[in-house]
């Protein structure tokens, strides 16, 4: 038999008060037939185990994750974006795309319209928060090329990146 026992709600079961980090707390386990109920008491509404509880057991609050550490400023991004605009290296031109694609997962860029020309497609895009638009060409680059660039802009920004790797701001 597979029993299910819920986490904890991060409350105190009787006055709703949230519990804060490393706070210790109680925690319940009540059986009512073939299903199990958990319920958390903070010290203060603690009264000893209740008597039809099933287990019983004192625990601690979670501490919450530091949020993630920034690598490279926002602004410094789209900064070194900007000026790979202005080169006319192929190489540059790969490393824009991939960058604008980054950018754009990061909510950083906006895309305003693509259009197609005789050499592929274009992109539109702008930094919402300074108004700026910029033309970034679709390099249209396999699976390998982008990992290459990826490798490259790691190095580059001294971040490790992957074509897997999430873009959070």
């Amino acid at each position: 038999m597979e029993w299910t026992v819920a986490t904890s709600a991060g409350e105190c079961g009787t006055c709703r008060r949230s519990f804060t980090e490393r706070e210790e707390y109680y925690s319940v386990i009540f059986s009512s037939g073939e299903e199990f109920e958990r319920k958390d008491y903070c010290a203060g509404c603690w009264q000893g185990s209740p008597e039809n509880a099933f287990s019983f057991w004192r625990t601690q609050a979670k501490v919450k994750p530091a949020p993630p550490r920034r690598f490279v400023d926002d602004s410094v991004l789209l900064d070194f974006f900007e000026r790979l605009g202005e080169s006319e290296d192929e190489s540059k031109k790969r490393f824009q795309f991939i960058m604008a694609v980054l950018l754009l997962r990061k909510r950083l860029l906006k895309e305003r319209s693509r259009r197609r020309d005789e050499n592929g497609v274009i992109w539109l895009v702008e930094v919402p928060r300074l108004g700026k638009q910029f033309e970034v060409r679709d390099q249209g680059l396999s699976e390998p090329e982008i990992a290459e660039v990826l490798g490259q802009m790691g190095q580059v920004l001294n971040i490790e990146l992957s074509a897997d790797t999430p873009a959070e701001s």
